[in-house]
């Protein structure tokens, strides 16, 4: 498991002489506070989102195409999109309203018929709070989220498969230098979803780990780096029977060509696995052999 290891240092104050005139020779010789270095707002790491939650009257839009491929059983191609509309109200509190399209491609399933169709699939709101500010002797930031959802189809098979449920996020990142930046992960998904094949009601939850390091190449314009993906899938609403996990691990990369702009891409193969009761050096049936994403974003 990926353990986040975090520190406070206590601030130090520099306590002036009382006379006047040893007041300006303590001014000269005293040591400049050092600057903060901070975390590039943006989607830099991938998939693993940083804390940055904007400026008060900041609003953005962001179209996310998010693919993946391969399955246990039969040939799956499938991308699901969602095109957001964020903004910051008031000092480290952002929202943002989603809606989401699926598309998916099925073929040679030994349960669903041939398929291959793109549908309307729901909506979400998502709530940001940044909980620690960056600070001169605290280089990590602390950010939660929750996201409730409404879905409307089951992404392997594209057929009708109604689900209600929420996200819980944890996100946390630190400058490792003025150019190598890293931020990690934790969240857990409950839902409450209709089986696309036999229509009955059932629970199920997801969590999952994951960390990242991206390298600024050309000053906060260019980035280059490299995720780590941890994902597990449950039999109940809060856990249950762990059903199966996957580990995934691969590059990412972001461009900013605009101060306004920003592009994300990473792709993430599925290096190791297992499903419960399944033999295999991966996890075919609660995952996908990879993922890949997409992102375009733009404030104004």
């Amino acid at each position: 498991m990926l353990r986040t290891l975090s520190f406070i240092a206590l601030p130090l104050f520099l306590v002036a002489p009382a006379a006047a005139a040893d007041l300006r020779s303590a001014k000269a010789s005293a040591p400049v506070a050092p600057q903060v270095a901070e975390v590039p707002g943006g989607d830099i790491f991938g998939f693993t989102s940083g804390t940055d939650v904007g400026k008060p009257g900041d609003k953005g839009l962001a179209l996310e195409t998010n693919g993946s491929w391969g399955i246990a059983d039969g040939r799956y191609r499938g991308i699901a999109q969602k095109l957001e509309f964020s903004s910051t109200l008031a000092d480290n509190w952002a929202f943002a309203g989603s809606l989401f399209g699926t598309w998916s491609s099925l073929k040679n399933n030994s349960t669903f018929n041939d398929r291959s169709s793109y549908s309307f699939d729901g909506i979400s709101f998502e709530v940001r709070h940044r909980l620690i500010e960056r600070g001169a002797s605290n280089p990590f930031a602390l950010t939660l989220a929750i996201e409730p959802r409404w879905s409307r189809v089951d992404a392997i098979s594209g057929r009708n498969a109604t689900a209600y449920g929420a996200e819980f996020k944890a996100q946390i990142d630190a400058p490792v230098s003025d150019r190598l930046f890293w931020a990690a992960n934790a969240n857990f998904a409950t839902t409450r979803g209709r089986d696309a094949d036999t229509q009955a009601w059932g629970n199920g939850s997801a969590s999952s780990l994951s960390t990242a390091l991206t390298y600024s190449v050309v000053d906060d314009k260019f980035f280059v780096g490299a995720e780590a993906r941890w994902q597990q899938a449950w039999s109940k609403s809060f856990f249950g029977n762990l059903d199966g996990q996957a580990l995934y691990f691969g590059p990412t990369f972001a461009f900013k060509p605009a101060d306004n702009i920003m592009i994300n891409a990473v792709l993430l193969p599925q290096i190791a696995g297992k499903a419960r009761n399944v033999s295999g050096p991966f996890d075919l049936d609660n995952f996908q052999r990879a993922n890949y994403r997409l992102k375009l974003a733009i404030g104004f």
